[in-house]
C-alpha cells in the first residue's frame, strides 16, 4: 500500500499465509499486531490492502482455502511469530519440562475465545478502497475450537469440507461450508514433544494434504504419519516415520513433524519437516523416502509446488538468514541464495525472514517476507541452472 494512505503498517505487516486463488489474483494475511488481508493482482503487479480483520485477531498461519464457490476462508488466532517468555522456576517430577511449557503456552490462551473462520467474498469486495484502519469485509462463521488458534487446514477434494488442525491442542475438527457447521473429530496427536528450533513451540503438524480418495493426511506421535479417512469416520496409523533428528533421554522425548505437505496428482505425498527435512510418501504402499535436507540448520520455512513440478522452499531458523531452494528428484536441490532485489536507484532490499509461499496461475511463485516491515517477493522460475548453482547472468 501507499504510506499515509492504504499501507499496513510495520509490526502487522508480517506475511503468514497467501492463497493462489483461482480467479488469477493471490491472497494473503498477515500476523502481529494485528491481522490484515491483502491481494496481489498480476495484471497491474500491485498489492492491495483488503482491510483488518477483527481486533481479536492477531495472526493468520498459512489458513486460507478457497472453497467451491470462490469465497476465501480465513482461519485465525493468535501470533505466533514472536516467542513466548518462558517460567524460570521449574517443577520436579516425570515430564515436568513439557507440562510446565505446555502451561506457558496455554497461559496465553486463557482468555482467547478461539481462532475463527471468516468468509471473504473476491467477486463482491476486491474492488473496494481500504484505506489505512478500514476493516476487511468478512463474514464471521464461528469458533472452531475454544481457546486454541487454527493452526493448519486442508480442503476436501470437492472444495466443500475444510480440516483443520488447532494450536496449542492439536484438535483435529471439520468444516462444512455448505451446512456451515464445524465437527471436533477428536485430538490428532497426544504426546507433548518440544523439537525446536523455536523451544517455545509445542510441536503440532502445520500442514494437512487430502489425497484423491479424501483421506487426510499429516505426522502424529512419535513423527508417523497418520491419517483421518472420512468414508468410515476414524483415523489410522502407519509406520511411515518422517526424517529428522530424535532426541530421547530418560525424561524427554521430541520428534520432529511436518511443516508442509503437498498431495500430488500421482498420489504420492511431498512434504518437509520442523527439523529442515524434505521427503516423499507413498501411501498405498507404506513407504517413505527421506531425501535428505538443503541446509544443515533446521526448519523449511515455507514452500510451495511449482508448475515445473519442484518443490520450492525456504529453509532457515528464526531471527537467521533464510535461502531460497528448490527440489525435484533429477536434479537435487538447487540453492538460489539469499532474497535480494536490487532495483536502484529507486530501491534495493535484500530479506531475511520468510513464513509464506504460493504458486500463481502464471508459475510465478510468490514468497511472503514475515520481518516487521514486510515486503512480497516474486520469484520467476526458469533460470538456466546448474545443480547447486545459480546463473549469475540471469537477471531474474
Amino acid at each position: 500500500g501507499y504510506p499515509g494512505a492504504t499501507e499496513i503498517a510495520a509490526d502487522a505487516s508480517p506475511i503468514t499465509a497467501l492463497l493462489a486463488h483461482s480467479n488469477g489474483k493471490v491472497y494473503g494475511a498477515t500476523s502481529g499486531r494485528a491481522s490484515h488481508l491483502f491481494v496481489w493482482d498480476a495484471r497491474v503487479n500491485k498489492v492491495f490492502p483488503l482491510g483488518q480483520l477483527p481486533e481479536t485477531e492477531k495472526g493468520v498461519r498459512t489458513c486460507l482455502a478457497e472453497t467451491s464457490d470462490g469465497r476465501i476462508l480465513v482461519g485465525t488466532g493468535l501470533s505466533e511469530i514472536e516467542l513466548l517468555t518462558l517460567s524460570k522456576d521449574m517443577p520436579h517430577g516425570r515430564r515436568s519440562i513439557e507440562n510446565q511449557l505446555l502451561a506457558d503456552i496455554k497461559a496465553k490462551y486463557k482468555d482467547y475465545a478461539g481462532g475463527h473462520f471468516y468468509a471473504y467474498d473476491p467477486a463482491k469486495n476486491d474492488d473496494g478502497v481500504y484505506l489505512t484502519g478500514a476493516k476487511a469485509v468478512v463474514e464471521d462463521l464461528g469458533v472452531a475450537v475454544p481457546q486454541n488458534s487454527i493452526y493448519a487446514m486442508a480442503l476436501s477434494p470437492d472444495r466443500k469440507i475444510v480440516y483443520g488442525i488447532t494450536y496449542p491442542d492439536a484438535e483435529f475438527f471439520s468444516y462444512d461450508s455448505e451446512k456451515r457447521e464445524f465437527k471436533r473429530l477428536g485430538k490428532w496427536m497426544e504426546k507433548l514433544s518440544y523439537p525446536g528450533p523455536e523451544r517455545s513451540w509445542r510441536g503440532v503438524p502445520r500442514a494437512l494434504a487430502v489425497d484423491a480418495d479424501g483421506v487426510v493426511w499429516s505426522s502424529g506421535d512419535d513423527g508417523l504419519m497418520r491419517f483421518y479417512d472420512p468414508r468410515i469416520g476414524s483415523f489410522g496409523e502407519t509406520a511411515m516415520r518422517i526424517p529428522g533428528e530424535y532426541w530421547e533421554t530418560q525424561n524427554y522425548n521430541a520428534f520432529p513433524v511436518v511443516e508442509q505437505l503437498f498431495a500430488k496428482a500421482d498420489g504420492t505425498l511431498v512434504g518437509t519437516t520442523s527439523d529442515g527435512f524434505v521427503f516423499e510418501a507413498w501411501p498405498n504402499r507404506n513407504r517413505l523416502v527421506s531425501w535428505g535436507k538443503p541446509r544443515v540448520e533446521r526448519r523449511i520455512r515455507a514452500a510451495t509446488l511449482g508448475k515445473d513440478g519442484r518443490l520450492y522452499m525456504i529453509a532457515g531458523e528464526k531471527d537467521n538468514v533464510c535461502r531460497l531452494f528448490s527440489f525435484d528428484r533429477e536434479n537435487g536441490y538447487l540453492d538460489y541464495g539469499v532474497l535480494g532485489v536490487d532495483r536502484s536507484p529507486y530501491y534495493a532490499k535484500i530479506a531475511y525472514q520468510f513464513d509464506a509461499m504460493a504458486t500463481a496461475a502464471d508459475g510465478t511463485v510468490l514468497i511472503g517476507e514475515s520481518d516487521r516491515r514486510a515486503k512480497l517477493f516474486l520469484f520467476i522460475p526458469g533460470a538456466e541452472v546448474m545443480p547447486g548453482v545459480l546463473n549469475p547472468t540471469n537477471p531474474r
